[in-house]
């Protein structure tokens, strides 16, 4: 039974070092903008307080969901801390301004900023 015992401890140490280095690598920021159903966003340029509701239920939908800021840059999103969702971050903020602070990665020509902290 020790071993067994053990054996399940060393494999729970050996999964969070894994998830620990699976952790995105890039500068740590923070982006001020507004939170975006990406689709919508991406389609026809949808946004403002006029698309609140409709941002929303395409994000309850599980499409995925942005920031853009003043000079136009739109960031996908997505949560850092155990894998969240941007979605569990960022739904009761749809269509307002936010300022998020976390991990940005850029990959051709895409931004992803691994959101820590958002207000």
């Amino acid at each position: 039974m020790k071993k067994r015992t053990l054996g399940l401890g060393v494999a729970a140490i050996v999964a969070t070092a894994l998830i620990a280095l699976a952790q995105p690598k890039g500068p740590t920021v923070t982006v001020k903008g507004e939170a975006i159903d990406l689709w919508c966003y991406m389609e026809g340029g949808d946004r403002g307080a006029g698309k609140k509701e409709c941002a929303t239920t395409c994000a309850k939908a599980g499409n995925p969901i942005g920031i853009v800021d003043a000079k136009g840059n739109v960031y996908v999103t997505a949560g850092l801390e155990s894998h969240q969702p941007a979605r569990d971050l960022l739904i009761e903020k749809m269509s307002e301004q936010v300022t998020a602070t976390g991990t940005l990665v850029t990959k051709g020509g895409t931004k992803m900023l691994f959101i820590k902290s958002v207000k």
